[in-house]
Parts: structure tokens; C-alpha cells; sequence
């Protein structure tokens, strides 16, 4: 039986809060104004502090807290689709220019985490996607063609050769070395977050903000939960699932199911150890952190809430154990040659997704001073990376086709 945690997950239980930022508690005026306290907010906020703005960020929760907390932490091109997939819904140019960001986002991320002390558990890996029944092969096989040809570090793997570097069965697989990476999610917000304050920018924690004025002659006025007001030239909204009331975007919700192992000693069947993801449904993924625990998450549930509440009212915790012991077994099965396998975290959390998976970043037709990020889903880290620095670029009035392929308004090019 999984011992489950329902106080916090893994990584805010295992870390103490580098720092405790004010609630605001006067009115301000500033520059530029982020709302939220996760991962995109505090990105942002940096970015923009770094350029010289006068920069306030705005955080409903203590930094760090919210969908970025339960973040996997994992940082790869892949997620709960491949690149062959996400052409066929943008096309092939639009989706190698998204692999090159991603490939610049790591860079970038792994450069925060290096200055200074501590590193947030970065750290370099090699990724697996694979498949197990023919169908899913097919899809890999192509994949690896796609990434061949375009530059990508791949190995095919075939139910043959992967049976000498795994231990559970697959049919095809595509290996791609050194094209991920791991990070502690938590500490890279409290990271960044610093660093912004170093850069000059204020930050303020248990702070929500209410009302989004527009209104106003040259500011924006946010009225915050302290009853205070934020008088901001321009605003950024960034905070998690919430952003999408103000821009749209989000297709669905579902939560996902994470459990975390008791740190292992040696991963015999498990090359690497690299980011495993599945091809087929149901989705998992797989990471090894940097104190050598296992996260292994997915099953997502669009019926099931984090609370474990059918359709958000009814207590069904079973089912959300269910989901707890399935994950369990399949881990128990995909490694039976590792040893001392003891699951020490289990906890769900609501994650989004777009119709693409691609973030939303940049403004409604009409709004000149509010820009948003909604950056959800597995590769959530990489976007708000991607968004800190196309946000300021369009702040200051660079030309960016980037940014155009993240915009709120992209119905066209989505396949329906």
C-alpha cells in the first residue's frame, strides 16, 4: 500500500523555504507588474529587473507553492506528445523552431541554476519515448526519422537492442542523448525570485490580485487581496491555471498522479538513468532526481480532482488510490532488478493543456499594456523560461516571429 503524503508534495517537503518574502502592505507604483508566484512569475520577474524595469511581482501563495511545487521538474523536448505529433497540428517549421527554443530554455535554466549557491539540482540527461505495441512503434520510428534528419541526437531502439539496456518490453524506442535535463522546481523559483530581487525588483507573496483594471489613463491598477493598490505601465499575468479566466486557451484539466520513491542505490535495467515518456495511453513519465529518488507520474484523470472528488464534489478517495497502487505496480514491473524499491511521496495535482500543448504568451487583440503566459503542461518550466524572454522582447517593441507562434489568437493553425 502507497504511504501517501497529504500535507505537501515532495518538493516543498523536503525543502525549506530558502527565503519568506513581505505581503503588501502600502501602494505602490512600478513599471511592470507580474502577477503570480510560480515558476513563469518569477522568470519573468527577472528578466524584466535584469533589463533595467522597475519591476513588482505579485504572488497569491508563498513563491514557490502552487502548480510549479508539483511540477515534475523534468525539462525535455518531449511530453505527452512527440514532435511527430505536434506536426501534425503546427507543421514542421513551427515545430523545429519550438525545439530550438526548448534547446535555448535549458541552456538558460541550466545558467540560473549554476550562479551561485545552491545549483537546484540540475542536472544533464538523456531521454527515452518508447512504445509497446505496434502501432505506437510506428509513431517512434518516425519520430526518430524526424529528429535524425533534423539535426537531433537519436538512437532507434528495437525490441531486440532494448532488451539489452531496459528491463521492461518495448517495441520500438528513440533515444536522444543529452537532450533533457532535471531540476528542482521549487528551489529554481526561490533561485529566480532572488536573483530578481538582486536585479532590483520588489516581491511579495500571500498578495493576490482581485481586479485587473485597465481603465486608467497610462497605468493599469490591480487591486490586491491586502487591500492595497498596484498602479503598474504594464502588467503581466502569470499565474498558473488562473491566467486562462483572463486570456483563454486552455483546452482541458486533469490531475496527475505522482509518486516518489526512498532514494535507490544502484537503476540496473534503466540506461542512464534518462527521462523516460510513453507513447501510448495511458501517459507516464519517468525522472530520477538529484538525491537519486525515482518520480514516476501520470494516469491523469479529467474526472477525478486532486482532492480525490468526483467532478469536484463527491469524495471518491479509492479511485485516486487506485491510481496510487497502479503506478506503483507498473514501476515495480518496468525495474523488478532494482532493489529496495519504497515509495515515500504519493500526492495529484491539476495540470492544463492547451489544444496544441503550446503556452499562450502575449497580448489580446486591443490590450497594449497586459501581456499573459499561461505555460501549462509537462514542458511548463521550458515555456516559462521561453515566455520571460519573448515577453520582454515584445515589451520592447523588438520585432519577434516567436512569439507569434504562442499567441493568444491561433486558431488558424490548429488542426481541427
Amino acid at each position: 500500500m502507497v504511504k501517501k503524503t497529504t500535507e505537501a508534495v515532495f518538493w516543498t517537503a523536503i525543502n525549506e523555504a530558502p527565503a519568506q518574502y513581505p505581503w503588501l502592505s502600502q501602494d505602490l507604483d512600478c513599471e511592470v507588474a507580474v502577477i503570480g508566484g510560480g515558476a513563469t512569475a518569477a522568470l519573468c520577474a527577472l528578466r524584466f529587473a535584469k533589463a533595467g524595469c522597475d519591476t513588482v511581482m505579485l504572488g497569491a501563495e508563498p513563491v514557490g507553492y502552487g502548480g510549479t511545487a508539483a511540477s515534475s521538474g523534468i525539462l525535455c523536448m518531449d511530453g505527452e506528445e512527440c514532435l511527430t505529433q505536434l506536426v501534425e497540428k503546427i507543421g514542421a517549421d513551427r515545430t523545429m523552431m519550438t525545439v530550438k527554443l526548448f534547446q535555448e530554455a535549458i541552456d538558460n535554466l541550466e545558467a540560473i541554476c549554476r550562479e551561485g549557491s545552491p545549483d537546484c539540482g540540475f542536472r544533464r540527461m538523456d531521454t527515452l519515448r518508447y512504445a509497446e505495441n505496434p502501432k505506437g512503434a510506428e509513431t517512434i520510428r518516425r519520430e526518430f526519422s524526424l529528429r535524425l534528419h533534423n539535426g537531433i541526437d537519436a538512437e532507434l531502439l528495437t525490441a531486440f537492442s532494448a532488451a539489452e539496456q531496459f528491463t521492461f518490453p518495448m517495441e520500438a524506442g528513440v533515444y536522444s542523448r543529452n537532450a533533457g535535463a532535471q531540476v528542482d522546481p521549487y528551489q529554481l523559483v526561490h533561485k529566480a525570485a532572488a536573483l530578481a530581487v538582486q536585479a532590483g525588483a520588489r516581491v511579495f507573496e500571500n498578495t493576490g490580485v482581485a481586479v485587473v483594471d485597465h481603465g486608467g489613463e497610462g497605468k493599469v491598477r490591480l487591486e490586491c487581496s491586502t487591500g492595497h493598490t498596484v498602479h503598474a505601465r504594464y502588467v503581466i499575468v502569470a499565474a498558473g491555471l488562473e491566467t486562462d479566466k483572463q486570456c483563454g486557451g486552455l483546452e482541458r484539466t486533469a490531475t496527475t498522479y505522482t509518486l516518489v520513491t526512498e532514494p535507490v542505490s544502484e537503476f540496473p535495467g534503466w540506461r542512464g538513468p534518462c527521462l523516460i515518456h510513453t507513447q501510448e495511453e495511458p501517459h507516464v513519465f519517468l525522472t530520477v532526481t538529484a538525491d537519486r529518488r525515482i518520480l514516476m507520474g501520470g494516469l491523469n484523470s479529467v474526472l477525478v480532482d486532486e482532492h480525490g472528488r468526483l467532478g469536484g464534489m463527491l469524495e471518491l478517495s479509492s479511485a485516486g488510490q487506485k491510481r496510487y497502487d497502479q503506478l506503483e505496480k507498473r514501476l515495480r514491473a518496468m525495474f523488478p532488478a532494482i532493489r529496495g524499491l519504497t515509495v515515500e511521496y504519493a500526492y495529484a495535482s491539476r495540470a492544463g493543456r492547451t489544444a496544441d500543448g503550446l503556452p499562450v504568451l502575449g497580448r489580446l487583440p486591443g490590450e497594449e499594456r497586459v501581456a499573459y503566459a499561461l505555460c501549462c503542461g509537462e514542458n511548463g518550466l521550458l515555456y516559462s523560461e521561453i515566455a520571460s524572454r519573448l515577453l520582454l522582447e515584445q515589451y520592447q517593441g523588438k520585432a519577434n516571429q516567436e512569439l507569434g507562434l504562442f499567441s493568444p489568437r491561433r486558431e488558424w493553425r490548429i488542426k481541427h
